[in-house]
Order: structure tokens, then sequence, then C-alpha cells
């Protein structure tokens, strides 16, 4: 009897917070964990891309979620969350997930 065919493994779409040059310093000052990101916005986008092309070779997906600042901490407020890394990773994820529903 031929054994089934291994499952192919799902190809992961994440959501990826992804900051403007022109509001990125307002967005680091009011978060509650600065120092993790970068103090400037050419390197986070170095190491944001360099993040997306490790994903991409892993054989994920990355989605850009443009960062909105008030919609952001309305999310976090409506949560009782910090505005920090977790909580930057979960509304990216959230907002991913409304553009792309069952995909992600």
């Amino acid at each position: 009897m031929p054994q089934p065919a291994p499952e192919t493994p799902k190809r992961r779409i994440l959501g990826f917070c992804w900051f403007r040059r022109e509001t990125y310093d307002q967005a680091r000052s009011v978060m509650s964990d600065p120092d993790v990101l970068f103090e400037d916005f050419d390197t986070w986008l170095a190491a944001a891309r360099k993040i997306e092309r490790d994903v991409t070779a892993a054989g994920d997906k990355v989605v850009r979620i443009r960062f909105d600042l008030p919609g952001f901490l309305l999310w976090c407020a409506s949560r009782g969350r910090l505005p920090d890394e977790q909580a930057r990773a979960g509304w990216a994820a959230e907002e991913a997930r409304k553009r792309f529903g069952t995909r992600f």
C-alpha cells in the first residue's frame, strides 16, 4: 500500500508593522519600549527589509501593514494594552487578518 504524500507546510502570511519615515520618531516617542525600536528610521528600515527577506526565504510571506499611530493607540487602549512590541505585533496581525481573512 503506497504511503500518503507528506503534507506541504502551509505558507504563513505575517503582518509586519511598517513605519513611515515622516512619523517614525513620533511613533517611537509614544511607545512604552522605545529602546526596542531603532534610534532612527533608516536603521529600522534596513533591519525590517532584512527580516522581510529572511521570512520570504523561509517560504512565508510578509504583508506590510502601514503603521497608523492613532489607530494603533486606540487599539491598545480598547484592549488595555501598553503600546509595546507585543502590541505592535498583535495589531499588525489583526490588521492582516482583516485584509486576508482565512488566508491569514
